[in-house]
């Protein structure tokens, strides 16, 4: 513990910033924090003795605030690790403003439908982000409270976009997050998540993207560049090591529409998570890789702290379309579980502002990526298309297209319908 706190002290005496393109001083200043924090916790909860843990408080509390600042910085608790302790039980976490108030509305209402009781939070930022309207509209949804995200943490400015997800878990009173974006619509009640044995024994659950070939949108080696700065101890063994991208088999790794957090395991990923969401490293990031997605598998590796990701590639759902004595399936980005039946998708239904043209996707098909393999995605316009066989049997090296069963395809009639309610002119 000397050691730590030797470390954490020399981290704090040094006044000069971390440069935003400088993943390697992050990630190293970030691993000091997470033995800390790791310690104090330890102490905090199973041997609580004063002297000791009011040795490591001062030095972890004073690079908290250099780092991570929010918390200590917000009205409500003293440390990442009081909001820890006050944190409980299991709930979903949205974001959302007011243009895709009314995606939030559609995804709640159908969660509801599918007989889903998780308690659920929307997270925004300031007037300027949710008006008054939407406020009262999400507020009226059954078991949904609404929260600025100022009311817990201290932030200097209000973002509108993806930045403002993993703050939202760390601004949650829950314990056990399913983060969601508002327009992820499941066929499978979202609790499922918390029973995967892999997020249990590890406390953390991603998603894979699809697989487009290394390099689309010039995406790909800047990403590998960022994951062996930020994890440059580990960068011969990463944790993931059945990822596609160090094999230069995809430009995109991780599909952050659904992420599941036990914050009792994933404190610190969870700050370091924000931190690369936050300005001036957001910058680097973004210009490297799509959004906020990857930020969730490059802070786990970074601090090392154990994650799963589930088995199936990206997909699409929707529309089953034959071109050229070829199948493909067009639609939103399609996650199935386990068993190859559909759990969640994204993208929404049809147009996400109110429209005369909706532009409605049909949601009949499924296609799924069997290994990253043998993939053939058609990009050029929206909807993605996934090329693909219809009905092959498992076990087979290409893509696999399916249908919705009787009982999908009714739930899929009500997402429609229930968006054509919400949003036709």
């Amino acid at each position: 513990m000397i050691s730590v706190i030797s470390k954490l002290q020399s981290v704090n005496q040094n006044q000069r910033k971390i440069h935003f393109r400088d993943l390697t001083g992050l990630g190293n200043a970030a691993r000091i924090y997470k033995d800390a924090f790791d310690i104090y916790y330890q102490i905090s909860v199973y041997q609580p003795n004063v002297t000791v843990k009011l040795s490591i408080e001062k030095e972890l509390l004073k690079l908290e605030k250099k780092l991570y600042p929010w918390v200590i910085n917000g009205p409500m608790h003293s440390s990442a690790i009081d909001a820890l302790f006050n944190s409980s039980g299991r709930g979903i976490v949205i974001t959302t403003g007011s243009k895709y108030a009314l995606v939030a509305k559609h995804t709640i209402t159908m969660l509801r439908l599918i007989k889903s009781t998780l308690p659920i939070e929307i997270m925004y930022c300031g007037a300027d982000d949710l008006g008054t309207n939407e406020f009262k509209m999400l507020s009226m949804l059954p078991n949904v409270r609404v929260v600025d995200m100022r009311s817990v943490l201290g932030l200097k400015r209000c973002e509108k976009g993806w930045e403002n997800k993993p703050f939202a878990v760390l601004a949650s009173r829950f314990n056990q997050v399913i983060l969601m974006d508002a327009d992820a619509l499941f066929f499978q009640p979202p609790e499922v998540l918390f029973e995967i044995p892999r997020y249990k024994e590890t406390g953390t659950l991603l998603f894979r993207d699809r697989t487009l070939p290394f390099g689309t949108y010039g995406r790909g080696q800047n990403l590998v560049n960022m994951l062996m700065d930020i994890a440059k101890p580990f960068k011969n063994q990463l944790l993931y090591s059945e990822n596609r991208l160090m094999r230069h088999m995809t430009s995109d790794e991780i599909d952050s529409g659904v992420v599941v957090w036990n914050k009792s395991k994933a404190m610190p990923a969870i700050l370091l998570t924000c931190l690369l969401n936050s300005a001036p490293f957001k910058n680097h990031i973004y210009s490297n890789s799509w959004g906020d997605k990857e930020t969730y598998w490059l802070a786990h590796e970074a601090l090392r702290i154990p994650f799963s990701v589930a088995s199936d590639n990206g997909g699409a759902i929707g529309q089953l379309i034959h071109s050229d004595g070829a199948d493909m399936v067009c639609g939103g980005l399609y996650h199935a579980d386990d068993m190859d039946r559909p759990l969640w998708f994204n993208g929404g239904i049809g147009s996400r502002i109110p429209a005369k043209e909706l532009g409605i996707t049909q949601v009949q098909h499924w296609a799924i990526e069997r290994t990253g393999a043998n993939v053939k995605w058609e990009i050029a316009t929206e909807p993605f298309c996934l090329h693909g066989k219809l009905d092959s049997p498992l076990g087979v090296n290409y893509s696999h297209i399916g249908k919705l069963t009787p009982n999908e395809l009714n739930l899929a009639r009500n997402m429609t319908e229930l968006w054509v309610e919400l949003f036709q002119l």
